[in-house]
């Protein structure tokens, strides 16, 4: 018998096959119409990346999801309708945007990639409708907020890094001047550190940072803060004039001083000089121009006595330094 006659006899129907084949799918396919309705569901298999969908069959998005959620899904299905050109989306969803879900798949929020495209139909009895893939993206999503978050962040203080820091500078002094809002930079420098590492070693002085950043950031007061090297960090006061900052800074002293790192039972001091500068319009034109008065203004602290903030019109806070058992001197 030849060999084609013998595959017309041993093969199953070819529409069975493709039924078969789209059922088994890992990734769920939908069929919905212009109403939004979902006339078939195939796949889906995969239940750590998908709740079952078969209930799906016969309902509209409205009747499934909020109206405001299901208003955005019906409007990108019709425009792939309209356009006839296929279209891809990102969006988060969970089982419990969803009424009737049998929730038996991945628990809380996920990641999907929809890819959308229309039904081109031969036949006059077929319905208007769209063919709507989803991939389940959520592994993919959390690489990507982990490189980011590596990307931004400084490791040690978890605060953001030097770049991170002056692109965000940039991009507020820009709307600053936009809104003609004020906008203010401080720079922080740790007293003595260059001692502590000195007489405690390294690891010790990576541990006085940690101690020294968590009082920042919960003093911060929405401000935000950025390590820009070493011992040193930048806080940014957007939409705050100088007395809000220079109260802000006051706090995070105040923090530094009640709650010293400590070395077993002995208490080690911290204290920081800080330097202020406030944005102005008509001449900063790049962050190093308000970098550079801010940093004049904590070097003018440091040369003070240290463990006071400078203002931008040179006035000198009083200095805020902890007494303790250990006694720090050096020139850093």
């Amino acid at each position: 018998m030849p060999a084609d006659r013998l595959m017309e006899r041993t093969s199953p129907p070819r529409h069975r096959l493709i039924e078969a084949a789209a059922r088994a799918l890992v990734d769920p396919v939908f069929v919905l119409d212009r109403e939004g309705r979902y006339l078939e569901v195939f796949g889906g298999t995969d239940r750590e990346a998908y709740d079952s969908p078969d209930y799906l069959v016969g309902k509209t998005l409205h009747e499934l999801m909020a109206p405001k959620l299901a208003d955005v899904f019906l409007d990108t299905l019709r425009r792939v309708l309209d356009s006839r050109r296929p279209r891809i989306r990102e969006f988060r969803l969970s089982a419990a945007d969803f009424a009737g879900n049998r929730n038996d798949g991945p628990k809380g929020e996920q990641w999907f990639e929809a890819r959308i495209a229309p039904v081109h139909a031969d036949a006059d009895e077929l319905p208007e409708c769209v063919v709507w893939t989803v991939i389940n993206i959520s592994q993919r999503k959390q690489l990507e907020a982990e490189l980011q978050r590596l990307a931004t962040r400084d490791e040690l203080t978890g605060m953001l890094n030097r770049r991170a820091f002056l692109a965000t500078l940039e991009a507020a002094m820009r709307q600053a001047q936009a809104d003609a809002a004020p906008l203010v930079l401080a720079i922080l420098d740790l007293d003595y550190f260059k001692t502590v590492n000195d007489r405690f070693g390294h690891m010790v002085g990576d541990a006085v940072l940690r101690h020294l950043s968590e009082r920042l950031l919960r003093s911060a007061d929405g401000a935000l803060l950025g390590r820009l090297g070493g011992e040193e960090f930048g806080v940014l006061f957007t939409r705050s004039g100088v007395d809000a900052a220079m109260t802000v800074l006051r706090a995070m002293q105040q923090s530094c001083e009640e709650e010293p790192f400590h070395l077993g039972d002995t208490p080690v001091p911290m204290s920081f000089s800080a330097g202020v500068a406030a944005l102005q319009p008509e001449q900063d034109e790049q962050p190093s121009d308000l970098l550079r008065r801010a940093d004049h203004s904590m070097y003018r602290a440091k040369n003070a006595g240290r463990g006071h903030v400078v203002g931008p019109d040179c006035t000198l806070a009083p200095a805020q330094v902890a007494s303790a058992s250990v006694v720090l001197s050096a020139d850093d």
